[in-house]
């Protein structure tokens, strides 16, 4: 058996709240109409096979379920957080170490095209790329504080709209979960119950964020995950992480966790677990995350990946099967952010990683491949019979992506007892960071929808810009049979995540900022010239993370899904609320979303 626990979030920090005296006022500001040209999205096949293969056997576990409500969410136990401030203060985790996007120059960033403006209006207009049919405020950082008594930074962002089975007449129900304060509301945005703490929602006293939300329309179920840690706590070294699962549908809200700090020998208690991303095929809950093992969590050894028994998940049984895989490497890389499909709609999963490092751990400056990977006989995880599940990854070719650099903004550097104004955004690096999506043909093949932050060199620009890179893969063809990039001139795009429209060209969502424009919530479609800000940022980004880590944090990864009607999406990113809505010890907020299917 294995009993399992959720990570650390590796792109979260907490702070304790401090007195509020002589914070920074902030003043509300649109962003101005401005002539920024976005790129025009570019359709590129691939052509040339690449080299580089892998194969890993699943290995059968399971995991006994922790708790169980046939109740509501509003109905469960409280519970409070016995994090230490050390343990919920982590800093980025990659293989290139702290803040790696400051040693890159997007010298070799890939050339885009520009030809638009951007526009800085909240409202849409008919030039507007998509109409917008809902929007409002999201989760912010006062809104996390209130709930928990600590200010956190970066936000983790999970966003999944469904139908809630356990509400009266099973109302559309809109998720959003973001670092330590969970919230469901309507269509509109209006509360259907008070926010909701992360240790209650994964009744884990441990629950630290990277967090997920995921609605199954076949099953009406939510999957919520997060990074955690057992019973008894972390150990001195952070390496005994879980995964925490929870579960919501008409069957009541089910708990889980599952161990996600194996190293390449199995052996349990070795790793950090690192922010899981998740998706889900017919017969599987599929997780990844990446592997920081030892006393120093120095040695990366890849990504770990699990496929849970999905069936046994939505039937909240008292005992669930999973499968590990890994850690996993591809052409002698240990494979970074490898992100599973998302309803894959057959008993296959997907996962997709980017190369944002070399084997060594030092920035890919710029990388034209991806990772490709096919996870079959899922149906072994819950009968125990028939073949033993697979996992297989080859390279693919791909347009290029280059290391994103930090990004300037509209902060100016100074200091205020102990919170920065900040010049500058930091973007990582260029792994996937936002869900992979699924669409079908009219042929019925099936169809992934990835995108990364990518430095990018625009005509008539003096310096390269932080865009986004957008993959569409055909997994039967192993090909990538489109792409392109969005950007703008004088402004950079960070976090973007892309979802298909219905009947519509893919929508890509993204914070939006430069030294002129205050962070803003942003979203452009692949066929449009026009990049549409849907929220203007009040003023800059204000955090106490430069002063303790000596680094800027933004983002972690926005987020998209698809309506449960099939015809419209949502999305959310961060941005800068306005002054009622902003912590003073950092004034992240989140924006909320719908836009029409056509």
């Amino acid at each position: 058996m294995r009993i399992l626990a959720a990570v650390p979030g590796h792109r979260r920090w907490a702070l304790a709240l401090a007195s509020t005296a002589g914070a920074a006022a902030l003043v509300a500001a649109a962003v101005p109409a401005a002539s920024a040209a976005p790129v025009v999205a570019r359709m590129v096949k691939a052509t040339s096979p690449a080299s580089g293969s892998a194969t890993y056997q699943g290995r059968l576990g399971h995991s006994a379920r922790v708790a169980h409500s046939a109740g509501r969410v509003s109905g469960l136990h409280k519970v409070s957080s016995r994090l230490a401030a050390k343990d919920r203060l982590v800093p980025f985790r990659s293989p290139g170490g702290i803040d790696p996007a400051k040693r890159s120059s997007g010298a070799q960033a890939p050339s885009a095209r520009a030809g638009a403006v951007v526009s800085g209006a909240a409202t849409v207009t008919a030039s507007g790329p998509a109409a917008v049919l809902h929007k409002f405020n999201g989760v912010s950082s006062l809104d996390s504080s209130s709930l928990n008594g600590f200010s956190d930074t970066p936000p983790d962002q999970g966003l999944c709209v469904g139908r809630d089975a356990t509400l009266p007449g099973s109302p559309k129900a809109v998720w959003e979960l973001v670092n330590s304060a969970a919230r469901e509301t309507s269509v509109n945005g209006t509360p259907l119950f008070p926010d909701i703490t992360l240790n209650t929602l994964f009744q884990d006293q441990f629950a630290t964020g990277d967090i997920r939300c995921l609605y199954d329309s076949a099953t009406h179920t939510f999957f919520f995950t997060e990074v955690g840690f057992p019973a008894g706590g972390p150990n001195s070294s952070l390496t005994n992480t879980t995964v925490d699962v929870t579960v919501l549908n008409a069957n009541g809200a089910a708990f889980y966790q599952f161990d996600t700090s194996l190293d390449s020998n199995f052996q349990s208690g070795s790793c950090l677990g690192d922010q899981p991303k998740v998706g889900f095929n017919n017969n599987a809950l599929v997780v990844s995350t990446d592997q920081f093992c030892g006393a120093t969590l120095s040695d990366y050894q890849g990504a770990l990946v699990l496929a849970i028994s999905k069936p046994q998940l939505v039937a909240e049984a008292a005992t669930v099967n999973d499968a590990a895989f890994g850690p996993v490497s591809l052409g002698n890389v240990p494979i970074t952010g490898a992100d599973p499909a998302i309803a894959t709609g057959s008993g296959t999963g997907y996962l997709v990683n980017s190369f944002p490092y070399d084997e060594f751990g030092n920035n890919n400056a710029v990388a034209d491949t991806l990772g490709l990977w096919k996870l079959r006989h899922t149906s072994f995880v819950t009968t125990g019979t028939g073949a033993t599940p697979t996992l297989s990854g080859r390279i693919i070719p791909s347009i290029p992506y280059a290391f994103p650099v930090n990004a300037a903004s509209t902060g100016d550097g100074s200091v205020t007892n102990g919170i920065t104004s900040e010049a500058f955004l930091n973007p990582d690096d260029s792994r996937l960071n936002g869900p992979l999506a699924v669409t079908r043909t009219s042929s019925g093949s099936t169809q992934l929808w990835g995108a990364l932050d990518t430095a990018i060199s625009i005509g008539g620009d003096p310096s390269a810009r932080d865009g986004a890179a957008w993959f569409r893969i055909n997994p039967a063809t192993n090909r990538v049979t489109g792409a392109g990039y969005s950007a703008a001139r004088g402004k950079y795009l960070l976090y973007p995540a892309i979802q298909p429209r219905h009947d519509g060209a893919a929508a890509l969502v993204f914070t939006i900022t430069s030294s002129s424009v205050n962070p803003s919530a942003a979203f452009t479609t692949v066929s449009s010239a026009t990049i549409k800000t849907v929220a203007a940022g009040a003023g800059p980004h204000l955090s106490f993370s430069p002063v303790l880590f000596n680094e800027s944090r933004w983002g972690d990864y926005s987020f998209a899904a698809v309506d449960p009607s099939g015809k419209s999406i949502w999305m959310a990113t961060e941005y800068i609320p306005p002054p009622a809505s902003q912590d003073p010890q950092d004034n992240w907020g989140t924006f909320v979303f719908q836009l029409s299917g056509s």
